[in-house]
């Protein structure tokens, strides 16, 4: 083993070799797979290098009761008889994730320094493992939400969302970070919600009672205000949020950007003259936009509201015909939707969003849905 190798953990198991089990330890480390075992005089060493994993399972046979099958380019191998089976496929599974992403993006492992440290020091748990406990549950929270990769989870509580759209206070938990405070109900697909810190106005505790203890509401720029309740430590995750909000920057946006989105790009398309096929120019219209400087703030690039399609079939003949009337109706559709779940960032996302996201988008929103949807604002 390499000198800078770090132990994740170790757990006591057996590994078959053929038939024959052989009672031993298995060590997990950043990098590697490793078990060692020396019962009866007969010694079995095994090093395998995650990279080289092709494939984990865990199943129950009759011949390997619930057991862990690690697959490689050339073999087979199984391990058995664990006190935690489930925790410890779900190490060995997140540290092959690594492994790969390590390859994908050409990365060492970095250990996140900014993990706070425990009061206590915890029997039994390395610092590594508790690092990559901690990963674990903000990648699951990014993929949850779709929220940036530099977002890191602070902590999460049960609690009660009231829901407009149908009325009633759906149990689930809401998460809170750096930059979001999110909610997922526990029924699956029922509601999923993401507010942004940056467009957070105001936070304040309602009055408890008996149908509704431990109230919140937060409002937002956009006139909404949402409404929390059952919350078990409400005084603590208020501090919490106040004093994420007292980091928070208010982002202004460029300049280039409102004017793209204003509609500056559709004017540089509309003041393309009509030059006569014979002109040189006629081969690349793009030239004629050469000559008219465009400044770019720095390190941004400005982003379409509206899509290309809009921007250059607005007068079509399409518009007026069968495709037309579809792109109304699914119009309409969406339009219906916002007014009951809300529009922008801070809508309630539920099973009917997905439903219309199947059906499909109509041209004149993709623009919006798509940078909605794909974490884009």
């Amino acid at each position: 083993m390499p000198e800078v190798e770090k132990l994740v953990n170790y757990y006591s198991c057996s590994y078959w070799k053929g038939r024959v089990p052989r009672q031993g330890w298995l060590y997990l480390t950043v990098n590697h797979l490793c078990f060692y075992s020396f019962l009866l005089g007969k010694e079995v060493t095994l090093v395998i290098q995650w990279v080289d994993v092709t494939q984990l399972e865990k199943n129950a046979t009759l011949l390997f009761p619930e057991c862990i099958k690690v697959s490689t380019r050339d073999s087979e191998l199984y391990f058995s008889m664990f006190l935690n089976i489930n925790e410890t496929f779900k190490l060995m599974e997140q540290l092959a994730n690594i492994a790969m992403r390590q390859l994908l993006d050409n990365e060492s492992f970095l250990q996140d320094k900014s993990l706070p440290k425990p009061r206590r020091p915890l029997k039994n748990i390395s610092a590594l493992k508790r690092d990559l406990d901690a990963r674990a549950k903000n990648e699951c929270y990014r993929a949850t939400f779709r929220l940036p990769k530099d977002e890191c989870l602070d902590g999460h509580t049960d609690c009660t969302l009231w829901t407009p759209f149908n009325k009633m206070h759906i149990p689930g938990q809401m998460f809170v970070s750096n930059n979001y405070i999110c909610f997922a109900s526990r029924a699956e697909e029922a509601c999923h919600l993401i507010i942004p810190l940056r467009e957070v106005t105001i936070v304040e505790k309602a009055d408890s009672s008996s149908v509704l203890p431990s109230p919140l509401s937060i409002s937002t720029k956009s006139k909404m205000t949402f409404f929390f309740a059952n919350l078990k430590d409400r005084d603590f995750l208020v501090q919490r949020i106040s004093d994420f909000l007292q980091r928070t920057p208010s982002k202004k946006p460029c300049s280039i950007d409102r004017e793209w989105n204003s509609g500056i790009f559709c004017s540089l398309v509309q003041e393309v003259p009509e030059l006569p096929s014979s002109s040189p120019l006629a081969v690349s219209p793009s030239s004629a936009l050469s000559h008219r400087p465009v400044s770019f703030c720095a390190g941004q690039v400005p982003t379409a509201s509206q899509g290309l399609l809009k921007l250059f079939r607005r007068n079509s003949e399409e518009l007026s015909g069968p495709i037309g009337a579809k792109e109304k109706m699914k119009e309409e559709s969406w339009n219906i939707h916002f007014f009951e779940y809300g529009r922008g960032m801070c809508m309630y996302r539920t099973a009917k969003t997905r439903e219309l996201v199947q059906k499909g988008i109509p041209e004149n929103l993709r623009g919006e849905l798509w940078l909605l949807f794909s974490g884009r604002m």
